[in-house]
């Protein structure tokens, strides 16, 4: 099985696939037995490689990390971002962040979103970058929490808490939520959705 670099341009659907398949398998492996606790080997045999041949496309451990990260939001942009940009209703725009965040999540991979946050393992650049890209994704939903404030629709809070109130919510569906749960996808999303607005809109 071999790593492809989708960010090249000779990047092709089938190389995405698999880097997908390898990201969230390696990423299912460091939540399971913890970051330390996460070999190379280990990676290498959980995604069908050797390790000579993992080395070939990774420099470490910690790189590894930040392609699964760096995978983690490149999907967050294009599966949630990029589809909500043009919605001017800020209600109707945050509802569906919310809900395309969960389908998301739960689709491309549950520990991927777990592990975004152990951002403490990278180096400092790459740190920098992660910390950068969640940051402009926060900014995102708060500006809609910020709109539905401007006109009068939202309760009185610190949106800038309620921010982080609403990662928090999502961070916690992709530690519970597994393939054999009894309500699916789209249930969980909306259920998000009407929590989350329920205790915001006035």
């Amino acid at each position: 099985m071999e790593i492809v670099d989708t960010a090249g341009p000779k990047a092709t659907p089938e190389g995405r696939a698999r880097n997908a398949e390898i990201y969230q398998t390696a990423a299912e492996l460091m939540v399971e037995k913890g970051f330390g606790g996460t070999s190379i080997g280990d990676i290498a045999q959980a995604v069908g490689m050797t390790k000579a041949g993992l080395y070939h496309h990774i420099t470490s451990k910690q790189d590894m990390l930040y392609k699964i990260m760096t995978y983690g939001m490149d999907e967050v942009e294009a599966v949630v971002v990029e589809p909500t940009r043009d919605i001017d209703d800020p209600e109707e725009r945050l509802r569906k962040i919310i809900r395309l965040h969960v389908r998301g999540l739960i689709t491309h991979g549950p520990a991927i979103s777990v592990l975004m946050w152990e951002v403490n393992h990278l180096e400092a650049t790459e740190r920098t970058k992660i910390n950068n890209r969640k940051k402009a994704y926060h900014k995102y939903l708060q500006s809609g929490l910020e709109e539905l404030d401007a006109e009068g629709r939202l309760q009185k809070q610190d949106t800038g808490i309620t921010t982080q109130h609403i990662m928090s919510t999502l961070r916690g569906i992709a530690r519970w939520y597994s393939s054999g749960f009894p309500i699916n996808v789209d249930e969980v999303a909306e259920e998000t959705v009407n929590f989350v607005f329920r205790a915001i809109l006035k």
